[in-house]
């Protein structure tokens, strides 16, 4: 992901505009892998994407996993932008 200044739902957001999806895109592919995994956490509903995007508000580990899995970002260093440190103690 890019600058560090940025908000990490800044970053989610031009990772999605780079792969052009819109959010409705997003919302579908979250819900099939939903529907893959067997839970309904992991499906990402479009004014909750907006929140995220927009609001800086903190997606749960699951919602993170989609967007990571549906941008083709890196799991680890998404976790990271949102300050959770992956290094033990």
């Amino acid at each position: 992901m890019e600058r560090r200044t940025d908000h990490p739902g800044e970053k989610l957001k031009r990772a999605r505009e780079r792969l052009k999806l819109t959010y409705r895109d997003v919302e579908k592919a979250s819900q099939q892998l939903a529907r893959r995994r067997g839970s309904d956490e992991f499906a990402i509903a479009l004014s909750r994407l907006a929140d995220i995007e927009n609001k800086q508000t903190v997606p749960s580990i699951y919602r993170i996993y989609s967007l990571s899995a549906i941008y083709g970002l890196d799991f680890q260093e998404v976790l990271r932008c949102y300050g959770v440190p992956l290094e033990l103690m």
